[in-house]
């Protein structure tokens, strides 16, 4: 999930799914909830598409997402001015110039950020009594954020050492989280940093003996006499926020996106933005020191393990309210559609921890062996949601003691430059402690001519073994490349002895999953889509590629279908509760699936059901609206809510 907001593959400063995370009310946000492949889509889209999609499903007004379309564009625009100056700022100043720019983003990220939910949060929860007043939330949000970043910078560039790199970051940092016009942000930043003034603004810190005195009286020279000074302002402003903990500062933003009712994707969002502004410090003058290292990876270690314990739950994990029993999770996982053989080795899993736990209460020694798991399967096949049970099934039983389930994958782990990924490992481990690290397609940490992957393999496999107690690591990704990541290294293949494989579901259980999509949303399926359904996934499965998109292919058509909908209520009719909650063939545009419909009827074939305990096949009928049969040969109940073309 990390990864989620670090994609700026469509926007240059906030991920799309950032964006969409925040839009609609929190209720509504709590009844239709965005899965993981929905906010990987939203990544690949820019503001006005996601702007677009919420207006249709009527979760955004058109005053408002005017109001974020026009702050995004300002801001991106005067990004945009700062990115073409920065070689210029870097030249002058000597700073460098990836880590410059990589301040300018993170900084104008944060203030496009909070344009965002100025515009979306709603008026009541944006306020809060205290014992000194109102409180606006949002000011004081982005008030702790200055503090931190302010903090971190005192840090980087301690009192008494005023040079120009302490000076240039500090003229980023506090034009873009001070000024309220972009214009004037992007002023700010480039303030006398241009070439004609260059030596005179490196006389800005120098040592050496002399006569240090600017001799020209204009204003770079009043701006670099009274540097100093400035900074040692500075430094006063965020001394207190250093003294209180800049971790304990972040502790506000986590309460208050809390109150605000967001999503915890926003945590992790302003987790990133601190991270990226402490590394862009550090790097400034070309290098990290090993104690600019420590701090950094001390402070966001720090950060994310305050906010998981606040929230109760960070971004892909899964935590229960109170003491959960085994065979709760069980029943849940009984509930997922189709993953039979899945389903039975989890219960193989189960059985034998239960029995393990068996023996200690009984003073015996446990068996020795490992829970670390390959889960292998193309995308949309229940690997993260079965890991997630599996955390919770490991706690109910006293294996884990949290259960939570941290997602990453190889831009979590690996970081761009020497020195860095060890750490970023082993912290983003800490945070899985008592818990299970899930990586999805690991096999991306071993390639070829890289070592930084290697890196974090080995760091990997060393906690795995230290940690071995604590932590229970299962890592992802489609078969062939994992059986040749697992091969690749002998430390792998003696740790991971478990292997679930995830098959590609079956087009009836693609329509179950469409139908269950539709439940969650209180909607409805005419019978005409019903039958429609089926011969839409039936061709789908049929012409699938290698690397079939299962669940996520449902999910995106569950979107079009919705979307759809919203058009065509839109278009005229009458709009009322009922026709609200009902979806119509139309809204299905698949001219195939219609082909193949036709053709079907045409034959005057049947459609049929098979029994999901003895496999006895029975006729479906659409217009029956059934959701559950009893099968006439084994009396059990069965899923009978959609049928297949007889023969498919």
């Amino acid at each position: 999930m990390n990864a989620l907001v670090r994609d700026f593959s469509a926007h240059p400063l906030v991920p799309g799914s950032v964006l969409a995370s925040v839009t609609g009310d929190p209720q509504m946000r709590k009844l239709q909830p965005l899965d993981y492949g929905t906010l990987i889509g939203f990544n690949k889209q820019g503001p006005l598409e996601i702007v677009g999609h919420f207006q249709n499903l009527g979760f955004l007004d058109d005053a408002r997402a005017d109001k974020i379309l026009a702050a995004d564009q300002q801001l991106t625009r005067a990004y945009r001015d700062i990115e073409r100056a920065v070689p210029e700022i870097a030249a002058v100043t000597g700073a460098d110039a990836k880590a410059l720019l990589r301040l300018a983003r993170a900084l104008f990220a944060s203030r496009l950020m909070a344009e965002y939910l100025e515009v979306l949060t709603p008026p009541h929860l944006s306020y809060e009594k205290s014992p000194g007043g109102t409180v606006d939330l949002l000011e004081a949000m982005f008030n702790a954020l200055r503090r931190i970043v302010g903090g971190a910078w005192s840090v980087f560039f301690p009192r008494g050492e005023p040079t120009l790199l302490a000076d240039v970051a500090a003229q980023f940092w506090v034009s873009c989280l001070h000024h309220t016009r972009p214009e004037d942000m992007v002023a700010g930043c480039r303030a006398y940093f241009q070439p004609p003034h260059q030596d005179r603004l490196r006389a800005l810190g120098r040592r050496e003996g002399g006569d240090r005195r600017l001799r020209v009286r204009d204003a770079v020279a009043e701006y670099v006499e009274s540097a100093p000074e400035k900074l040692a302002k500075l430094h006063d402003a965020v001394e207190p926020a250093v003294k209180a903990g800049l971790d304990q500062v972040f502790a506000e933003i986590s309460r208050i996106v809390l109150r605000l009712e967001l999503p915890a994707l926003v945590i992790l969002f302003y987790e990133f933005i601190v991270q990226e502004v402490c590394e862009a410090f550090a790097g400034l003058d070309g290098g990290v020191s090993s104690k600019e290292n420590r701090f950094t990876q001390y402070l966001v270690a720090q950060i994310a393990d305050l906010c998981r314990s606040r929230h109760a739950i960070g971004i892909g994990s899964t935590v229960t309210a109170g003491p959960e029993r085994l065979e709760q999770v069980l029943a849940e996982l009984e509930e997922l559609v189709g993953l039979a053989t899945v389903k039975e080795k989890v219960r193989q899993i189960a059985s034998f921890a239960r029995v393990q736990q068996l023996r200690v209460t009984q003073g015996l020694n446990p068996i020795a062996t490992s829970y670390h798991a390959v889960y292998t399967g193309n995308p949309g096949t229940g690997k993260t949601t079965v890991a997630r049970l599996m955390g919770r099934i490991f706690k109910s039983l006293g294996i884990l003691r949290r259960g939570h389930v941290i997602e990453c994958d190889r831009s979590s782990l690996v970081a761009e430059y020497v020195g860095q990924t060890a750490p970023r490992t082993n912290a983003v481990i800490d945070s899985a402690l008592d818990g299970i690290l899930f990586i999805d397609e690991a096999y991306s940490l071993v390639r070829d001519l890289e070592d930084f992957g290697a890196e974090a393999l080995e760091t990997l496999l060393k906690r795995m073994e230290d940690d071995r107690d604590r932590l229970i690591v299962i890592v992802a990704g489609y078969p062939a490349e994992m059986r040749r990541f697992i091969q690749s290294n002998p430390g792998l293949h003696s740790r991971f002895s478990r292997f679930i494989e995830f098959p590609d579901y079956s087009p009836l259980e693609l329509c179950r999953i469409f139908g269950s999509m539709c439940r969650r949303n209180s909607l409805v399926l005419t019978p005409a889509l019903k039958e429609k359904l089926a011969h839409h996934f039936q061709l789908q499965c049929r012409d699938k590629p290698e690397h079939f998109g299962n669940a996520r292919l449902v999910r995106n058509c569950f979107e079009q279908v919705i979307t759809a909908q919203a058009t065509r209520l839109a278009a005229g009719g009458t709009i009322d509760p009922g026709t609200l909650t009902l979806l119509e063939a139309e809204d299905l545009h698949s001219p195939p699936a219609d082909a193949a419909c036709e053709a079907h009827r045409r034959t005057g074939a049947l459609y049929t059901v098979a029994c999901d305990h003895c496999g006895e096949v029975h006729r479906w009928l659409a217009e029956a609206g059934l959701r559950l049969a009893r099968c006439n040969r084994c009396g059990k109940t069965f899923d009978a809510e959609f049928g297949l073309p007889s023969g498919s």
